[in-house]
């Protein structure tokens, strides 16, 4: 373990800051939001034939936000609107493209504000609640400290990561964020009780927890990538598996790398 690679972990902490703030400030939010958390439509088409999806795209245009599931029976598109005459809109597709089924929902935006406000609030409470059991259990300032700074930087990164690959805030996308949390703190604990149980054999210790961590990480890894394969992104277990994924890769660095340094450093001057 090197712990001269920590500067690579807070390098990335600090752009993902950096880039969230930038954000908020232009924004008023430190993501692009779904339908479902910013009102408007949610259009929902299906096509029993095979279905020219580029001419639905240049039919549409940039009226909304396309998302297709294509499988053996045929094909789905959903779109999210935020202000348009859906009626209007369906029968335009159904001219060149006959729908065999459809279904439009209509999202208050007044509903949305309240949810988001719901969601921000679940967020903070989640950590701020996760801070206090793991001061509690472990009851030395650094250590602890680690392991907190460590789920902190896996939701900061993954919300970056998130922004760039344009993967907006949803239900589905938030509960994931939530999921990361508890996923962060058990790789930290992991390693944390290892190296407290033979502070004086810290690589050896490092090292047998490094290896667990890793199965761990890869095997969740894999799992979920077998759910999006399967259910595709625009399905509500794909956008949960998406963030997951970001956020178990994310989550090497910060628990092998930055989480292991500091405690490197403190030990070694506590023993």
């Amino acid at each position: 373990m090197k712990e001269k690679y920590l500067i690579f972990t807070v390098i990335l902490l600090i752009t993902s800051l950096s880039f969230l703030s930038y954000k908020y400030i232009n924004t008023g939010f430190f993501i692009d939001k779904g339908v479902e958390l910013k009102g408007g439509y949610l259009i929902t088409l299906s096509f029993s034939d095979n279905t020219n999806i580029e001419d639905i795209k240049k039919n549409i245009g940039d009226r909304c936000i396309i998302h297709t599931i294509s499988s053996a029976i045929g094909t789905q598109v959903s779109l999210e609107c935020s202000d348009i005459n859906t009626t209007k809109l369906i029968r335009e597709i159904n001219l060149t493209n006959p729908i065999s089924n459809y279904e439009v929902s209509k999202i208050d935006p007044k509903i949305t504000a309240e949810i988001l406000n719901d969601i921000s609030s679940g967020i903070l409470f989640a950590f701020i609640a996760m801070s206090i059991i793991i001061f509690i259990l472990f009851r030395k300032l650094v250590p602890s400290f680690a392991v907190v700074l460590c789920a902190f930087s896996d939701i900061v990164i993954t919300l970056f990561f998130m922004n760039l690959l344009d993967i907006k805030l949803t239900l589905a996308t938030f509960t994931g964020l939530l999921m990361l949390i508890g996923y962060s703190v058990d790789t930290d604990i992991l390693l944390t009780t290892r190296i407290l149980k033979d502070r004086k054999n810290f690589d050896r210790q490092y090292k047998t927890a490094l290896k667990t961590g890793l199965t761990m990480s890869a095997t969740s890894t894999v799992a979920l990538l077998s759910l999006l394969i399967i259910t595709g992104y625009n399905s509500v277990f794909g956008q949960l598996a998406s963030v997951l994924i970001i956020g178990l890769l994310v989550d090497i660095p910060n628990t092998w790398i930055q989480n292991a340094s500091i405690l490197k450093i403190y030990y070694a001057k506590n023993i």
